[in-house]
């Protein structure tokens, strides 16, 4: 007999939950609002676990920051004493207090050299007679040398491998390796403003300030601060937050094909603690199997190597 010769299968937020629910024994005939309500909510939660629980290949992806660039003004508003610019976010320079920024193409009395006095992620503050309000107006602001640290998107849960890329010869750009640090160990540098080819990179995990109001959200910083001749970019791969899961229009879920019946039974134990408490008994152990078996399968395949760190020895 002849097979499909097709590989789409991909079912709906709609219809996994109708399978979980029946599942946890629960007819479809059976499903209200309040159900699907409460599915929406898990599904979420049990995507939020498997953020933290690892690495989820099909969530990574690679991020380029050009160290000299010049971000695009999107909003200009002043009082008279001070002025606040944004621009884009992410992978953009964070201007830290006390730098100089030039602000330029607004046309307005904000443009020329600037002191920081605030900022964030995408937002600096500084002392101005400016008095008004500008919205996608143009103009640019940037710096003298690059800065040393620089916006992360904030669905980003972890950095994995970073490198930075020297293009002096356009044709054969040169990647180097650059390791993270603690936060503890980025602190005892005792100078944290030498410039130079950068070798290491700190995480800062921050809530984004659309979560908590004044937090200046995720930013990797550089050290030694890029000199912006020696290398020109820096690239990493980081694992970002699976995509939010909705009911509406037929929305899948964003999940390999091999996972899916991970969620499914992760999906029904979940809802089996609110609907069926006596089904959860059963459910979660095959919730459990049926994500260790997706989780082994999540991994690349590469050679290890394992070999003695021999140094000398001295009293």
């Amino acid at each position: 007999m002849a097979t499909s010769g097709t590989y789409n299968y991909n079912p709906s937020l709609g219809e996994i939950v109708l399978y979980a629910y029946n599942l946890c024994e629960i007819r479809n005939t059976a499903i209200a609002q309040e159900h699907m309500t409460a599915a929406r909510m898990v599904t979420n939660m049990m995507l939020a676990t498997w953020s933290n629980k690892g690495v989820n290949l099909w969530a990574v992806d690679l991020q380029t920051v050009q160290f000299n660039q010049s971000p695009t003004i999107l909003t200009l508003n002043g009082d008279g004493t001070t002025t606040t610019i944004t621009y884009s976010v992410p992978n953009t320079p964070v201007y830290t207090v006390g730098t100089q920024i030039t602000v330029a193409g607004t046309g307005t009395a904000a443009d020329g050299l600037q002191t920081v006095t605030f900022s964030q992620n995408g937002t600096v503050v500084f002392l101005s007679s400016f008095n008004g309000s500008v919205i996608g107006g143009g103009g640019t602001v940037t710096s003298s040398s690059p800065a040393a640290t620089y916006s992360v998107d904030q669905s980003t849960v972890v950095l994995l491998d970073a490198y930075v890329t020297t293009t002096n010869n356009s044709s054969q750009p040169i990647d180097r390796i650059i390791l993270p640090v603690s936060r503890t160990e980025y602190a005892s540098y005792p100078n944290k403003e030498q410039v130079g080819f950068p070798t290491i990179f700190w995480f800062d995990r921050l809530i984004d300030a659309s979560r908590s109001t004044g937090s200046a959200g995720p930013s990797v910083t550089l050290w030694p601060v890029p000199d912006g001749t020696s290398s020109q970019s820096f690239s990493y791969y980081r694992v970002r937050q699976i995509q939010d899961s909705n009911l509406t229009g037929g929305q899948t879920v964003e999940i390999p094909y091999l996972w899916l019946e991970a969620f499914a039974f992760g999906l029904a134990s979940r809802l089996a603690i609110i609907w069926n408490p006596q089904k959860m008994m059963l459910l979660k152990p095959l919730a459990d199997e049926a994500y260790q078996i997706a989780a082994d399968q999540n991994i690349e395949t590469a050679q290890q190597y394992i070999s003695p760190q021999i140094q000398g020895y001295f009293r």
